[in-house]
């Protein structure tokens, strides 16, 4: 008999994991206008402004408004600003010095962000302008309001603050590439770019990019607030049909992208407008940069800009309400063969003992690599059909715009828990399968699949991290109150797990549902009999 207490435990874990993820429960609170501090309801005052029409190449007149608006805001803050024009193309160069140095030698930190909206843009038949509220409405707010924010403690800067917004991003990255051919000087000294982007209108704004050798820098991020990012995104990222300004950059100057990605649909819509906009994702650009900013402008070590430039990456990810870890490349490769090992040594210790038999083993992990598939070609086909329905041309990445696919992805994932639940307890009650059995095959499954990534993209964590979990709760299942330890784990697994492929959904999107699907589903086959199990255990 399963514990009803129990098993609805840790059902209320997962559900409130799911919805934490979905509805973004991380995410800080809005500061208000009085707050001394990053508000974003101030930034939201700018965005207003930027996004009362579209700004396009289309609209020379409104981005005109809207550059004049710009260069406005940061005359007002201190700063030494101008407009340069190329053929039609106006830049915004800004810049301020320390106070002991009025001069732009020594070394700088540059924002940037791109002050133009979507051109045409045509969803389904229908022409879009979309009013740049959030890409980048988002980059350009913040920006104020960061270098407002910095210039409270100007009288401690050892370095400057260079601003550099671009026209002409969303057509052919125009603004950076004048920039770059004719401002060489402004880049000159530069030892920092953080480069703010929006690929939707909310959720985390996401450390999705950063430039290669990417230590020192992601210790320079360990500083923020809040701290959301993946060194896996920059992988991720590279197979996406997006650029930005930062892409023309990245390997000459050590740097950082922030972006939002949710909601694809909004993107370089109409949708993407003042009251769309998300107050925490606004809080979140903040609360994150801030502290990079004054630990940069502050610090005196980096006047030499040369020196966040490594030749060596940190695997990084995060999890919410925890925080950023970090491991060398080497130390994450390390951990990951010493558990492999240790599996091993596992399965051969059951092995020896009669509490596990090969072939049974072998069998289980077939049956389960079978479902792996079958989950994976039946998501693959709704998503077919569903575009089918919707009467678009299927695409594996970007499918977005059609009707009903974040109800397909809710009730796609429910039905993926029901089914591998119900489907272990039937088999686990009529003795087709043992605990020890199911939970080894789908660790030894999960340990291949981490390894195949970890060789092609040299990370795995959204697999080894549940693994590892799954690992060590097999130790204290038998403990009086191994379920608590275990509740624990499985917490920090899925927060951990789901954050980061609905991260995955969001950039790929709907074409690409199968993936994080058939992710999640070796995740829950590893977990899942230990749940069936203290459940039985703890109703005796």
């Amino acid at each position: 008999m399963i514990s009803i207490k129990r098993a609805v435990a840790f059902a209320i874990i997962t559900a409130f994991t799911i919805f934490a993820t979905l509805l973004y429960a991380w995410l800080p609170e809005p500061q208000n206008r009085e707050s001394l501090n990053f508000s974003a309801k101030r930034a939201a005052d700018d965005i207003k402004e930027i996004s009362i029409e579209p700004h396009s190449l289309d609209h020379p007149e409104a981005r005109d408004r809207v550059r004049d608006y710009l260069k406005t805001r940061l005359d007002e803050a201190g700063f030494r600003t101008e407009i340069e024009f190329y053929d039609t193309i106006g830049n915004i160069y800004a810049y301020l010095p320390p106070v002991d140095n009025d001069s732009l030698n020594g070394s700088y930190l540059l924002l940037m962000a791109h002050l133009d909206s979507r051109h045409a843009y045509t969803v389904n038949g229908k022409v879009h302008y979309s009013l740049g509220a959030a890409d980048d409405g988002y980059g350009l707010a913040s920006i104020i309001e960061l270098a407002a924010n910095s210039l409270k403690y100007h009288e401690y800067w050892s370095q400057g603050l260079k601003i550099l917004f671009t026209d002409g991003e969303e057509k052919n990255l125009y603004g950076i590439k004048a920039a770059l051919k004719n401002r060489g000087d402004f880049f000159k000294d530069v030892g920092l770019i953080i480069n703010i982007e929006a690929r939707g209108v909310k959720g985390p704004a996401v450390l999705f990019e950063t430039s290669p050798g990417n230590r020192e820098l992601v210790k320079l991020f360990s500083k923020s607030s809040h701290p959301s990012g993946y060194s896996l995104s920059s992988f991720v990222y590279g197979i996406l049909p997006n650029y930005t300004d930062f892409s023309l950059i990245k390997d000459d100057y050590p740097g950082m992208n922030f972006a939002v990605i949710d909601n694809l649909d909004y993107y370089h819509t109409e949708l993407d407008n003042y009251e769309n906009i998300s107050l925490s994702s606004l809080q979140h650009y903040g609360v994150q940069i801030a502290p990079i900013i004054e630990e940069y402008l502050v610090n005196s070590k980096y006047s030499d800009n040369k020196y966040l430039f490594a030749n060596r990456d940190l695997v990084y990810f995060t999890i919410p309400f925890a925080g950023l870890f970090t491991f060398s490349r080497w130390g994450y490769f390390l951990l990951n063969i010493s558990f492999a090992f240790l599996l091993l040594f596992k399965v051969i210790w059951l092995r020896k003992s009669g509490g596990l038999s090969i072939n049974r083993l072998v069998r289980t992990m077939a049956t389960m690599l079978s479902v792996l598939i079958l989950i994976s070609f039946f998501t693959f086909a709704l998503s077919f059909i569903l575009s089918l329905i919707n009467g678009v041309d299927y695409k594996l990445i970007g499918l977005a715009h059609i009707k009903f696919d974040n109800l397909l992805a809710i009730l796609a994932f429910a039905a993926t828990i029901i089914f591998i639940s119900i489907a272990y307890s039937v088999l686990s009650y009529n003795r087709r399968v043992s605990y020890v059995e199911f939970h080894i095959s789908a660790e030894i499954l999960c340990i291949f699949f981490s390894g195949i990534f970890l060789i092609f993209s040299g990370e795995n964590f959204f697999l080894f991290i549940p693994f590892l979990f799954s690992m060590i709760s097999g130790l204290f299942i038998n403990f009086k109150y191994g379920w608590i330890v275990f509740g624990a784990f499985l917490f920090i697994s899925l927060m951990t797990v789901l954050p980061f492929l609905h991260l995955i959904y969001m950039a790929l999107y709907s074409g690409a549902l199968f993936l994080p699907l058939t992710i999640f589903s070796l995740i829950w086959f590893m977990f899942f009999p230990h749940i069936h199990r203290l459940s039985i255990k703890l109703a005796k």
